[in-house]
């Protein structure tokens, strides 16, 4: 087998029986992207209940560059409610972490990213947005 073959495979003996093949997908096609594509330095696979995201480095000389990528499909369908609860839910997290980056796959796999902040109000109750 090779390297990825491989990697996806201890994805699957990992995560199958708590997390769905099309997570378990993603987040091994959003590792490959920064890892092998984009040339990342530090890209490590974290878990909850809920989904499989990834804690990422792009580089170690600069390591406040921290990132978590949360895999999702283009498709998917978001609300400030369900953002704000995933972010809450997120384990192992940097003291300073206001901010986590959607890696989101579209149809053709293709992989964008896209960052949602604190400082763009997440961190405001729903009531103040209306």
């Amino acid at each position: 087998m090779s390297l990825l073959e491989n990697l996806f495979q201890d994805l699957l003996n990992k995560y199958n029986e708590t997390h769905s093949i099309v997570q378990i997908h993603l987040a091994y096609q959003v590792y490959v992207d920064l890892v092998f594509l984009k040339k990342w330095n530090k890209v490590e696979f974290k878990h909850n209940q809920q989904l499989i995201y990834l804690h990422a480095v792009e580089n170690l000389n600069n390591p406040n560059n921290y990132n978590i990528v949360i895999p999702c499909k283009s498709t998917s369908i978001w609300s400030v409610e369900s953002i704000k609860k995933i972010f809450n839910n997120l384990n192992d997290l940097p003291i300073d972490c206001k901010s986590f980056t959607l890696g989101i796959q579209d149809d053709d796999s293709s992989i964008s990213y896209y960052e949602l902040s604190f400082n763009t109000g997440l961190s405001d109750p729903i009531d103040s947005l209306l």
